[in-house]
């Protein structure tokens, strides 16, 4: 006859191994380097992201429309900057989310605001 420790240690063992583990994906940061900041000639874009929506510009987004809006004022507004600023109601999810669909688009560089 098996003791209880012995059946519990099996079970805990079985679990640990049928499960699966998720793996977490790195997104990297660039900082900003000292020394004197770039003239940018052209006007940043401001986004706006919170639980329920994304504004661009004051214009209302999806995650899947806001690349084509940005390559849009990429050629006709010489697009270069955003400005991300970030309400309390956003999930980190939302914005890691919004951060790499930036990153899809060359050239832009991104300033995230409180």
């Amino acid at each position: 006859m098996t003791s209880l420790i012995d059946i519990i240690f099996l079970l805990l063992l079985f679990f640990m191994l049928s499960s699966t583990f998720s793996r977490f994906a790195d997104v990297e940061l660039d900082a900003s380097s000292g020394g004197n900041p770039a003239k940018q000639t052209n006007a940043p874009a401001f986004l706006k992201l919170s639980a329920d929506r994304l504004l661009l510009n004051g214009s209302e987004l999806t995650t899947l429309t806001l690349q084509a809006e940005i390559e849009r004022l990429k050629t006709t507004s010489n697009l270069n900057a955003v400005i991300l600023s970030v309400d309390e109601t956003a999930t980190s999810q939302q914005l890691v989310d919004t951060m790499l669909v930036l990153r899809r688009s060359a050239g832009i560089s991104l300033q995230i605001v409180r």
